[in-house]
């Protein structure tokens, strides 16, 4: 039995997002997975309730300032005897003692990638600590050999100390009755008719100006009424996008939700027609997958990261050729065969994910690493 510490903060703080999705489902299902390991859970010290854990699973509350993180940290890993210690989220909080080796998850390297589409400050903080804790971490976990190749090849790791191990869509993404979710969701979010769905953020790099674009270009061919759902919370970044569709005069038939519940989310995948998705650059890109496991026809951008695990069940198309854009849309919603085929690849391509299995291979990762102790 050996004690493992994971930060598992994220799943509370960052919960909706990729980081903190891949935080809050790795630990449920380490929870079921693993009777050997005793785990040190890092929890926020605001008072948040501990999730139901098994009794192998303990809490310990930890400051998210740096100063203080960095002085206490250590020093509490020391003392309580961790053998191995996790860092999920890109190591930005990862503080490493010299007592035991450090796991970190790099989930993508954006801010070196396309640094214009990311916050200053968190550009700052992201360029000067994850090369320094890339350095310093035994291994690198990483969600797509994309990722992988970037890390490679940007931070200077070498190969043999990434490996990539896939995240998976969550299990309530499953197909539904598309009537009865447009249905729940009419009342709610306004949507009164068949519907393009994207989703995934309104960050400059997701694209969605083209998407905009395309749509308002491709629905003056249509015979009826489809609209538009985008939910998502607004930045600043996104300011610009309600203006474009007023400008677009789509004005009424894109939906801007705002935050949606899980609940509704995976409602809103169930009623839809087709999912969207123009993004730029992806780390992994689970949005694809969440729909295909919901049995909702796919058309991408050919971002390798998204490619990797959707396979042949999405149709790619140029997120920088307005005509491209809307020559798929078209296909993804009128032609019937295609979409059937399009429906039954991607339940597949889903299916061949899971949490079980990225938790299985994250553990066998943790013990190849106490073992060479």
């Amino acid at each position: 039995m050996a004690r493992i510490c994971i930060d598992a903060r994220p799943a509370v703080i960052a919960r909706g997002t990729g980081i903190g999705n891949y935080t809050y489902q790795l630990i449920q299902y380490l929870a079921v997975l693993d009777q050997e390991h005793e785990y040190y859970l890092l929890w926020p010290d605001d008072g948040t309730e501990p999730l139901p854990m098994p009794p192998h699973f303990h809490f310990h509350p930890m400051s998210r300032d740096r100063r203080e993180e960095a002085e206490q940290l250590p020093r509490w890993l020391e003392a309580q005897g961790i053998e191995l210690y996790h860092a999920p989220d890109n190591g930005l909080h990862a503080f490493p003692s010299y007592t035991c080796p450090m796991l970190v998850t790099i989930h993508d390297l954006i801010p070196f990638v396309m640094p214009e589409t990311v916050r200053r400050g968190y550009r700052r903080n992201f360029l000067e600590k994850v090369p320094k804790v890339a350095r310093e971490a035994c291994c690198i976990l990483t969600v797509s050999q994309v990722a992988k190749r970037d890390i490679h090849s940007i931070l200077s790791i070498p190969e043999k100390r990434i490996q990539v191990i896939y995240p998976a869509q969550e299990a309530v993404f499953v197909p539904g009755d598309p009537e009865r979710a447009r249905y729940r969701l009419q009342g709610k979010y306004g949507i009164t008719a068949p519907y393009i769905l994207y989703t995934g953020g309104l960050n400059p790099r997701k694209n969605v100006a083209e998407l905009i674009y395309a749509f308002a270009k491709a629905r003056k061919y249509w015979d009826r009424e489809i609209q538009l759902v985008i939910p998502g919370g607004f930045s600043s970044q996104a300011e610009p996008l309600p203006l474009l569709c007023q400008a677009l005069g789509v004005d009424q038939s894109v939906l801007f939700l705002g935050f949606v519940p899980m609940d509704d989310i995976v409602t809103l995948y169930q009623g839809a027609e087709l999912f969207a998705y123009p993004s730029l650059y992806e780390g992994f890109g689970l949005p694809p997958l969440e729909a295909m496991a919901c049995g909702v026809p796919v058309i991408t951008s050919p971002v390798p990261s998204v490619t990797e695990a959707a396979r042949d069940a999405a149709l790619l198309f140029n997120p920088e050729d307005t005509t491209s854009l809307v020559e798929h849309l078209n296909l993804g919603l009128w032609e019937t065969p295609l979409r059937e085929i399009m429906g039954q690849r991607g339940l597949t391509a889903a299916a061949s994910l899971s949490w079980r299995k990225t938790a299985l291979k994250t553990l066998a990762v943790y013990n190849r690493i106490l073992d060479a102790q």
